[in-house]
């Protein structure tokens, strides 16, 4: 028995009492010619916005189910950007060009909003659900039953094949490696178990196809003593290029120390963003870096993308697991090598642990296309 409970210790991690929860669900719908044709009456060429009652029409539709099941935050998105959503105390949505990031606490923060461009007819258009209450990643499963409910009424009041609707769960802890170093006191305890596990707990099976995806960023800033260390000259042609090989050889070291196989470092001024692929790869996409990653990869490896003629004001690690980090445990063994290499790594750069931060941002992700049962 005692190694029962020395081996369940080792696969348990104790978080802040501050860190934070995020879940949001996303579906994905094709603007298709048919579905142009059903609501053709809706839409008019004549005007110098076009689609405008189109779009709301889908929005109201959408919005009328989550009020009728109860779902307080729906976003509906026909613009053709890339949404995030991140944890903030005020309730923002910043845009750019190419992003939609949703920012906002899921304690005190619901709305329903639309976000269209109506001069344009989109590729596609996304509905957003957003978690609310003081218990999100308890109520994970339930969330996720009730919006796929959603999902389905949605298809089938607009006419949309189910099967071609993509789903995916995003959830997410984020906190400050160094909190109890600050006086934060109290802690969370997390085995960091694989979705389809936490969700079978709650009696909710998920399609037997999906595509998981767990991995940690980190955020480490740049701030005015850790330029000084870099002793940067500008006269070089790529000023910044020896700081940044030294931060990715001292992280580099720091990961294989505790046997993680897939890290990469991003300073470009580029958001990195983390998907599943069958194909692996990593490509700029305007401001965009996307890193596509397949857990059944065991050796990944070691890669970053910086850029030395740049100076950034962030630099960001990210490790992504693969199927031999998942014990029957969790992802829980994962996180403590992420944290050890972590700490590691701030020894080096001699971190001031009362005052800077190392924030991690510990995601599970899965997609699958959605297949109604019978």
């Amino acid at each position: 028995m005692a190694l029962t409970r020395k081996r369940s210790a080792q696969n348990k991690v104790y978080l802040p009492a501050s860190a934070r929860e995020n879940q949001y669900m996303l579906a994905r719908f094709n603007v298709t010619d048919e579905l142009v044709e059903k609501f053709a009456d809706k839409i008019n060429n004549d005007s110098d916005k076009p689609y405008q009652q189109f779009y709301e029409t889908l929005a109201e539709i959408f919005f009328k189910i989550t009020d009728d099941l109860g779902i307080e935050s729906g976003k509906f998105v026909a613009n053709d950007k890339f949404v995030r959503v991140r944890y903030c105390e005020e309730e923002i949505t910043p845009q750019t060009d190419q992003q939609i990031l949703f920012l906002y606490n899921p304690r005190y923060h619901n709305s329903q909003k639309m976000y269209f461009d109506a001069t344009k007819r989109a590729k596609k258009f996304r509905l957003i659900f957003l978690a609310n209450g003081d218990s999100v990643r308890l109520d994970a499963a339930k969330f996720h039953q009730k919006v796929a409910k959603a999902i389905a009424l949605f298809a089938e009041q607009v006419g949309i094949e189910k099967s071609r609707v993509r789903v995916c769960d995003h959830q997410h802890l984020t906190f400050d490696v160094f909190a109890k170093d600050k006086g934060i006191k109290g802690t969370q305890t997390h085995k960091f178990r694989a979705l389809s596990d936490r969700y079978a707990v709650d009696n909710f099976d998920l399609p037997e196809r999906i595509e998981p995806l767990t991995y940690a960023v980190v955020d480490m800033a740049v701030n005015r003593r850790i330029k000084q260390l870099a002793a940067i000259d500008k006269t070089q042609e790529q000023p910044y290029a020896e700081f940044y090989q030294k931060v990715t050889d001292t992280l580099f070291d720091a990961a294989k120390q505790q046997k993680l196989t897939n890290a990469a470092v991003v300073a470009n001024c580029l958001v990195p963003i983390i998907r599943f692929s069958e194909e692996e790869k990593i490509f700029e996409d305007g401001e965009l870096l996307r890193m596509e990653y397949n857990p059944a990869n065991n050796k990944s490896g070691f890669q970053f993308a910086w850029d030395g003629t740049k100076q950034a004001n962030k630099i960001q690690f990210v490790f992504v697991a693969t199927k031999e980090n998942r014990t029957n445990h969790g992802y829980g063994k994962f996180y403590s090598q992420i944290e050890n290499a972590l700490r590691t790594f701030a020894d080096k750069f001699e971190y001031v642990e009362e005052k800077e931060e190392l924030k991690v941002r510990f995601h599970q992700h899965l997609g699958y296309l959605f297949e109604p049962k019978a």
